[in-house]
């Protein structure tokens, strides 16, 4: 079973059906080819909510607080502009805050990343305290980061002890 199969088994509740993603607009408007898992990532959980507490994004979504796209460009200046020691992290990595990917956000004002490269199985997942200059460096796809975090095995700089719940859960929410 794959990570993605793995972090779909949780609990889920809330509205099924199928998310949809407009990935051309978002490729075009990032400059920026997502890697097909993280794709089918969204394609299943873009618009969920892990324990009340972690949203993740789709492109496209009509409601601006929730899309990809509009999460991502005012991120990425936030990060020029604020946050020193993430642009020396990627400077070191032969990146810059202009490529960052924002996929998602907590209710803290935490920031989720992708940090891309031109080898798709090597995109890195940057999570970014709300206020301070804690963060978290996963070298693999978002599925895997995140199912580590809500398994325990990661624990993370960013998110609070509260975070994850003892029985994780996620809400569905296709259409946010």
């Amino acid at each position: 079973m794959s990570d993605l199969d793995l972090l779909a088994s949780f609990p889920a509740y809330g509205d099924g059906g199928p998310v949809l993603n407009d990935w051309d607009d978002a490729e075009k408007s990032l400059g920026v080819v997502f890697p097909e898992h993280f794709k089918r990532f969204v394609g299943v959980f873009g618009g969920a909510k892990f324990d009340d507490f972690l949203r993740v994004y789709r492109a496209g979504a009509e409601n601006q607080n929730v899309d990809l796209v509009h999460r991502t460009l005012a991120a990425r200046d936030t990060m020029e502009k604020t946050r020193p020691e993430i642009r020396d992290l990627l400077t070191e990595r032969g990146s810059s805050p202009s490529e960052l990917v924002r996929w998602g956000g907590t209710d803290n004002a935490d920031l989720c990343f992708l940090i891309p490269h031109e080898d798709p199985d090597r995109w890195a997942v940057l999570t970014v305290i709300g206020r301070g200059d804690e963060y978290d460096l996963y070298e693999g796809p978002v599925e895997s980061y995140l199912l580590r975090v809500l398994r325990g095995e990661i624990v993370s700089e960013v998110f609070p002890e509260d975070f994850p719940d003892e029985e994780p859960s996620y809400e569905r929410n296709p259409w946010i």
